[in-house]
């Protein structure tokens, strides 16, 4: 097909691809449809393989059928009903789909022949049937699992429809005019690359591909090997243009006789799709002619050894000659024929220069690291000078703009230039409330909590009235585009000289709409070293690398062309791997070319990402993948995480087989998430209260991409957004299971039952801002009977006896909760306190599975049921102790023999001692208590033998004191907003660092 462009006989299509088209068909439709498609696609000059019966010999697929199918840049499969009644069309797609990577790689058209696309996808009716012929046969069963696997990715490629409706002329028509749109154009054939990769990804810069704003000219010169060069680049952009020409040789070809710049100018034409029936007679025509055809269209034009500026004015006079977004590239060994050309036709051409040797160039920027980046935008918040308070941090995503403000915010030099000190991400998915209220977190901690109920206009000004008159810094994180920050700006006072903004964008534009100090700094790609020293690090740690790998190593930084999270990410992926050369060596060789050059690029660079993806052990890629239902930038709890895996049955217990009881599904989520973090897959964004563990996590927004793209490619999940609830929703869909999960974050939540299926069981259903209308939720508790994993608001009436399947259940308010018929449950979580009820058979049979308990009353129901053992793998318990209650609470704290954790909100005094004794209590966390005495006393020698963590918040006490002995194993003490508090213990004295005071919120 006409779909390469090169006027140069050495510069030649490649000789990998042999064909445009393979076709694959059943044998039964090839004297009528198959046939009349054929000959309509060699009529359009597409060259198109089908096979013929002699090639099907033996009993696999060799020979000439086999390296068609390698060397077509395109398959079409006519998908009848008898299709899979056939081994060797089994085989064909098997083939196609592997070359092809699904259709990834390359185009796969399919038409779907009086057949349904469910047909194919899940295998019904008639692909049902040779299927289980197939597997009766028993003879090919070694191949049916391939086979099975290569007819549902196809079918989930939406193709073509030919049925008894559709006139085969127009369904013929619709498939060629299809194939013309995706055919690929065909690479111009070099025979040794040069190597030069990282001097091609920096002319992609300077081209900015990604712009369609103007017409540009580039001229590349010097004494190297430019038709190379600009050949190897020309096949990395050719597929960002419809139409595009490369005229090589033109030097050469100007002198030919019979009129060489003519011919070029017919050349030129005629490649970008424009007919020419007769010749054009004078260059001035010619001139004249690519004007008027191509001044509308965007192209790409290479015009390759030109010696003359005569050259220039035939063929690319000026840059109205060419539509918006068109590229004009120009190879000369001549500097001054670009300096004549410049000065004779007014026009703006970039220079780029290659020196001899292979293919180095003349780089016009340093690359640096943080240090300097943190050095440069720590003197922009400094300067009082400059106008304007704004200073901007702008870059690709992934480059590590979030990091540096992190870094920033975080130094002393911010500290002491500015008391008042305030963070919000804004994301993607914008909320001038949501927002307001991150603000409010940082600048009024106390009262963050109780502004869920202001509206937008009311939170914007208590941001302004805490800001007014102050000097401070207001981080705004991952700001997307202008219209966001024409929302937030509103809330900063007028006429205050004293206060700085910093925003962080991968819009340069946000930066000059919001009248940022120049120059706005923007982030560039680590050098070679900075690269290597944190693939180094994240791979070796501490260590040193061997010398024979670290050639390789470097190697492979380079593939990640400075880009952190890129570097993170593979790194991640080699520290698995054993340490050899051979190992290495194959990471190498497997590691896709990929750019991050500019926005065109993002879909190369989810390969890389999915390359990471594709290592994990199969029973973690559901618990990644599902990561993706989380809005962008979200802090995602992990006990939430873990506990939501569970419900969605991705995490099964082990079959030990061993005396020893097997571990807790929630153990083995939390080596999970863990793996996850040392993959470099999910960033750590807080660690719990003892330090190890985490509390919460996110992944950036190229991974939840990732995964949102993956889960709808995978068979197993299916992730989609509704838009009219909540201000944020996801609801997952499993067509195995035939189970659904509903995600809303917002106060908009009326309608949500509208996008449950009907005919899906419900396994979870999380609001995240806990404002359902009980109500609502009451009347489908018949229908959520199925559900493992709740997250609702208030609940009086909601009966959840009737949920037998509940696991996890998180509430804002219920007064009293019958636990009997709830023989599954894990985790309970409430946030006023819930007065437990419970019969005679609970105390029978137990509930094994309760883990968590949070926050209970201590009366008499809970003292019985800890007496008689009914929850015996408890872990954390959390009492809400009324004062009016105290007696029987201190009678019932006796009983909590099991426990590791333990949160108590409005302690007293007395129970400390009673607290002392319970052997396996590790961490004790106080709330909001309030202690008549001025001294509390922590315990007599021995009490406490296992604890390690103390957190004590919002607790009225002046001094704590305890007796020589008592909490031995202590290793952190942490005291939040307790300011009354003069004197701790001797043995939280001796913590150090370990023991710390901080006036930031609690969670």
């Amino acid at each position: 097909m006409g779909g390469s462009s090169s006027s140069d006989k050495g510069a030649a299509p490649s000789s990998h691809f042999r064909y445009d088209v393979f076709l694959s068909f059943r044998g039964y439709t090839r004297l009528r449809f198959t046939d009349t498609l054929y000959h309509a696609l060699i009529n359009k000059r597409i060259d198109t393989f089908r096979d013929s019966e002699e090639l099907r010999i033996g009993e696999e697929l060799e020979g000439s059928l086999l390296e068609a199918i390698e060397r077509s840049r395109m398959s079409i499969l006519i998908l009848c009903d008898k299709y899979p009644t056939s081994r060797w069309c089994l085989d064909e797609l098997v083939k196609i789909m592997e070359c092809s990577e699904n259709g990834r790689k390359r185009p796969v058209l399919p038409i779907y022949f009086n057949v349904a696309k469910s047909d194919v996808q899940f295998q019904l009716n008639e692909y049902r049937k040779a299927m289980a012929a197939h597997q009766e046969k028993g003879r090919y069963n070694h191949k049916l699992e391939a086979w099975r696997s290569a007819l549902s990715e196809v079918g989930k490629i939406y193709g073509q429809r030919c049925d008894h409706n559709t006139p085969w002329g127009m369904a013929i028509d619709n498939i060629v005019e299809e194939v013309t749109k995706r055919l690929p154009p065909l690479p111009l054939h070099i025979d040794r690359p040069l190597g030069c990769d990282s001097e091609l990804e920096e002319v992609k810069l300077l081209l900015d591909i990604g712009s369609h704003a103007t017409c540009f000219m580039l001229g590349i010169h010097g004494d190297g090997e430019i038709g190379k060069f600009v050949a190897e680049l020309y096949n990395k952009i050719r597929p960002h243009f419809v139409i595009a020409s490369f005229l090589s040789n033109i030097s050469e070809k100007t002198n030919e006789s019979g009129g060489g710049l003519e011919h070029l100018q017919e050349t030129l034409l005629s490649e970008m799709g424009e007919e020419v029936k007769s010749k054009i007679g004078s260059t001035f025509k010619g001139s004249s002619e690519i004007k008027r055809r191509l001044g509308q269209k965007r192209v790409l034009l290479v015009l390759d050894d030109v010696d003359s500026t005569h050259q220039l004015n035939s063929l690319a006079g000026g840059i109205d000659w060419f539509g918006p977004g068109s590229r004009i590239i120009i190879t000369t060994r001549y500097e001054d024929v670009l300096d004549d050309y410049v000065s004779n036709n007014g026009v703006e051409v970039k220079k780029y220069f290659i020196t001899e040797g292979s293919g180095s160039t003349v780089k016009e920027e340093n690359v640096v690291g943080l240090e300097k980046d943190f050095a440069v935008v720590i003197n922009q918040l400094k300067d009082e000078d400059s106008p304007g308070n704004v200073v901007s941090i702008v870059g690709m995503g992934g480059i590590g703009k979030t990091t540096l403000a992190r870094k920033i915010y975080n130094s002393n030099e911010v500290k002491k230039l500015f008391p008042c000190c305030a963070w919000a991400t804004v994301s993607k998915e914008f909320s001038a409330k949501e927002v307001f209220k991150s603000l409010l977190k940082c600048l009024k901690p106390s009262t963050s909590k109780f502004e869920d109920s202001s509206g937008e206009e009311e939170l914007r000004q208590k941001v302004r009235k805490c800001l007014k008159g102050k000097k401070y810094l207001v981080v705004l994180d991952d700001v997307w585009d202008t219209k966001a920050w024409c929302t937030v700006k509103n809330c900063f006072p007028e006429n205050n000289d004293a206060g700085t903004i910093l925003i962080t964008t991968r819009n340069d534009q946000v930066a000059y709409v919001s009248e940022s100090k120049e120059p706005h700094h923007k982030l560039s790609f680590m050098d070679k070293e900075r690269s290597w020293e944190l693939f180094h690090k994240e791979v070796f740690c501490r260590k040193n690398c061997p010398p024979e790998l670290e050639s390789i190593g470097r190697s492979i930084v380079e593939s990640c062309k400075g880009l952190p999270l890129a570097i993170k990410t593979t790194a991640g992926l080699v520290a698995k791997r054993e340490r050899s050369e051979d190992a290495w060596g194959e990471i190498m060789n497997l590691l896709p070319y990929w750019s991050v050059a500019d926005e065109d690029s993002s879909e190369v660079m989810m390969e890389i990402l999915k390359f990471s993806y594709d290592d994990l052990p199969n029973k973690m890629k559901p618990c990644f993948l599902y990561l993706g239902v989380f809005p962008e930038d979200e802090e995602i709890r992990v006990r939430d995480l873990i506990s939501l895996w569970i419900a969605e049955g991705f995490i099964e217990p082990i079959q030990t087989g061993r005396s020893k009881s097997p571990p807790q599904l929630e153990d083995i989520g939390e080596q999970y998430l863990k793996e996850l973090v040392d993959r470099n897959l999910v960033q750590v964004a807080k660690r719990r209260s003892d330090g190890k563990g985490v509390k919460t996590c996110q992944i950036h927004d190229l991974f939840r991409e990732l995964c949102i793209s993956e889960s709808n490619n995978n068979s197993g999940l299916r992730l989609s957004f509704p838009r009219d609830v909540g201000s944020y929703a996801c609801l997952v869909t499993c067509n195995q299971s035939r189970t659904c999960s509903l995600f809303v974050y917002g106060d908009r939540t009326h309608g949500w039952a509208h996008h449950i299926p009907e005919d899906c069981r419900v396994n979870v259903l999380y609001f995240a801002d806990g404002d359902i209308d009980v109500i609502d939720l009451t009347e489908y508790v018949k229908w959520l009977k199925n559900v493992r994993f709740l997250k609702i608001g208030f609940s009086e009436s909601l009966d959840l006896c009737k949920l037998q399947s509940l696991e996890t259940c998180h509430m804002e308010y219920s007064d009293l909760l019958s636990i009997g018929g709830l023989k599954q449950l894990r985790h309970l979580r409430n946030e006023f306190g819930v007065v437990l009820l419970a019969d005679e058979q609970v105390v029978k049979d137990k509930m094994q599975n309760v883990q968590t308990l949070i926050y209970v009353h201590p009366d008499s129901q809970l003292g019985s049921l800890l007496n008689n053992g009914c929850f015996p793998n408890l872990r954390i318990l959390g009492l809400y102790i009324r004062r009016y209650n105290q007696g029987s609470a201190e009678e019932n704290l006796r009983n909590l023999h099991r426990l590791s954790h333990l949160r108590i909100d409005n302690l007293e005094s007395k129970d400390m001692n009673t607290l002392g004794r319970i052997p396996s209590l590790q961490i004790l966390k106080l709330i909001h208590g309030t202690c008549f005495e001025e001294t509390l006393n922590c315990g007599a020698a021995g009490s406490f033998p296992r604890l390690q963590v103390f957190i004590m918040h919002c607790v009225a006490v002046r001094r704590l004191t305890s007796e020589e002995g008592a909490m031995p194993r202590l290793r952190r003490a942490v005291f939040c907003k307790c300011p009354g508090l003069k004197e701790v213990t001797k043995q939280m004295r001796s913590l150090g660092s370990n023991l710390e005071f901080t006036k930031s919120v609690w969670d």
